[in-house]
């Protein structure tokens, strides 16, 4: 196989993920399709605020996550300001390293393995409460853990570089709702929880995050783009 070879097989399947993501998210029809991702990228969303929470020193109570795709993190101590900022940029920062990581079969598999263990992890530990969180968290698992060991070399980068651009998207899909919440609303979010906190605006505090997220994803899309990090097939 010549050094090319992989790279651009790699970025063929960026290709197709990308497609088959914007077609979910611009044709109406499809956009039933979203709602497991949504739920999955919550699940991750809550899961980076309580991981971080122990990680500063704070505890975890659970992790809610709602039918209408929003989700909760109840965490005791920590940095209120890292936790806080943890589930946005964790998202994005996650489905980069996923697109990223996803360019040969063998990188894809262990990318996709720890999501599975993230998942199920979560869902055994701190997901409690609202079944549909429950149970979505539930099928997840099941699914990862039963497709990654049966799915081909192909498929293993497809689903790695697909997974890492629904994080991606879905996460700044959420800074825009954030944004329009921020400016808009009094209701409760990471954004408006900082700003109680430190006094500095809500709405200062989602474009951080906006702009650290974006330069993540875009990072991370150039290096899976143009094969910086070394590929082996």
């Amino acid at each position: 196989m010549s050094d090319t070879a992989p790279l651009k097989k790699s970025q063929s399947m960026l290709l197709i993920a990308a497609g088959i993501s914007l077609a979910l998210w611009m044709i109406p029809a499809l956009r039933p399709l979203l709602i497991p991702l949504v739920y999955f990228n919550t699940h991750l969303h809550e899961l980076f605020h309580a991981l971080t929470g122990i990680l500063t020193g704070g505890s975890v109570g659970y992790i809610h996550v709602y039918a209408d795709g929003s989700g909760v993190a109840q965490i005791r101590g920590g940095n209120l300001v890292l936790v806080a900022s943890a589930g946005y940029l964790g998202t994005a920062v996650a489905g980069g390293l996923m697109i990223a990581h996803s360019r040969v079969a063998d990188r894809a598999k262990k990318v996709l393995w720890i999501v599975a263990g993230a998942m199920t992890g979560s869902l055994l530990l701190f997901v409690r409460g609202d079944l549909v969180g429950v149970i979505s968290g539930l099928l997840w698992s099941i699914a990862l853990l039963f497709v990654v060991p049966r799915l081909k070399a192909d498929h293993l980068i497809f689903a790695g570089k697909f997974l890492g651009l629904q994080l991606c998207v879905t996460s700044l899909h959420a800074f825009f709702a954030l944004m329009a919440i921020t400016t808009s609303s009094p209701a409760t979010t990471d954004a408006m929880i900082l700003q109680q906190a430190t006094g500095i605006p809500a709405v200062l505090w989602a474009s951080l995050w906006a702009i650290l997220a974006v330069f993540s994803v875009f990072g991370s899309l150039k290096l899976a783009w143009n094969g910086t990090l070394a590929v082996r097939s």
